[in-house]
């Protein structure tokens, strides 16, 4: 009897460790479950556990500026070793282009001309594509990039990336030539649209709001804006603030300088109607262009 007695305890402690075993080995394998499925996750992976959180991974993508905030090492808003000129009609920003087209070699730089397109308000979308096809360039090619294209002003902060530094080229907004071709209710805009951005409201004739947005963004993104017939002190102003872009360019611009005879002529003038419609129009302009000459001024004084 007492024989029964113990070899049924035997059996009865053997099916104990049996049941203790088998529950080990199934508690372990459930803890490792999710990390199975972690790992099956396109858009993250697990890498070494360096915190107290058991459940921490890490994305291995680029960090947009609002990452890189959150993290306490955001870079500069502007990328000063990449240029982007923005091309004003009938501005002479083509004088720009033809400088670093030249200068890019002896530099060390690469030019880009972004294809000619409309000039016109983009879309949040064509925006956004535009700002990543840029993105894309930069980060491919070896910097310093100096871009020209006839897009208006584009915030590229709006968008999570870093913005080039802008530079720009404006002419006097009476120009004998406007007021020859103007024809009374046409209507006209100048710089402030392309410095003003993408707003519809940038859009409005005389408007305040778009004089005062033009000018913020300028003094935020725009460290030179250029006076056509103050193209020398313009180069020698770009030559002190970018000089790995432009050092020599007064020198290049000195082979194809603007002869007297074709220098611009103030004396041309229109009566009546005519040129007070033009002057009506053109009021901001006026505004914004002698802003922007006294700023140059003090540049070139102060460089």
């Amino acid at each position: 009897m007492r024989s029964y007695r113990a070899i049924i305890i035997v059996i009865l402690i053997s099916l104990t460790f049996t049941l203790l075993i088998v529950n080990v080995i199934t508690t372990n394998d459930s803890g490792y479950l999710p990390v199975s499925i972690s790992m099956r996750n396109p858009e993250s992976t697990v890498s070494s556990y360096t915190g107290n959180d058991p459940q921490q991974t890490h994305r291995y993508v680029t960090p947009s500026l609002a990452e890189l905030g959150g993290r306490g090492n955001l870079p500069p808003e502007k990328n000063d070793h990449v240029l982007m000129l923005t091309r004003v009609p009938g501005a002479g920003a083509e004088i720009l282009v033809l400088i670093l087209q030249r200068l890019q070699g002896y530099n060390a730089f690469k030019h880009i001309r972004l294809p000619p397109g409309d000039d016109g308000l983009l879309t949040s979308l064509q925006q956004e594509l535009l700002v990543e096809e840029i993105t894309s360039i930069i980060r491919q090619e070896a910097v310093p990039l100096s871009f020209d294209g006839d897009v208006r002003f584009l915030n590229f902060s709006a968008f999570g990336r870093q913005s080039p530094t802008y530079i720009s080229l404006v002419r006097y907004p009476l120009d004998p030539r406007n007021l020859k071709s103007f024809r009374p209710g046409e209507t006209r805009h100048g710089s402030i649209l392309h410095f003003c951005g993408q707003d519809p409201r940038c859009t409005q004739r005389n408007s305040s709001w778009a004089l005062e947005q033009a000018k913020t963004n300028v003094l935020r993104w725009c460290p030179v804006v250029g006076i056509l017939e103050d193209i020398e002190v313009t180069l020698k102003v770009l030559e002190n603030t970018f000089p790995y872009f432009f050092n020599g360019a007064l020198e290049v611009y000195s082979k194809f300088r603007i002869p007297s005879k074709m220098k611009f002529d103030r004396r041309i003038s229109m009566k009546g109607s005519k040129r007070k419609g033009f002057q009506d129009d053109f009021k901001m302009e006026m505004i914004f262009y002698e802003w922007l000459k006294l700023r140059l001024s003090k540049m070139s004084t102060n460089g």
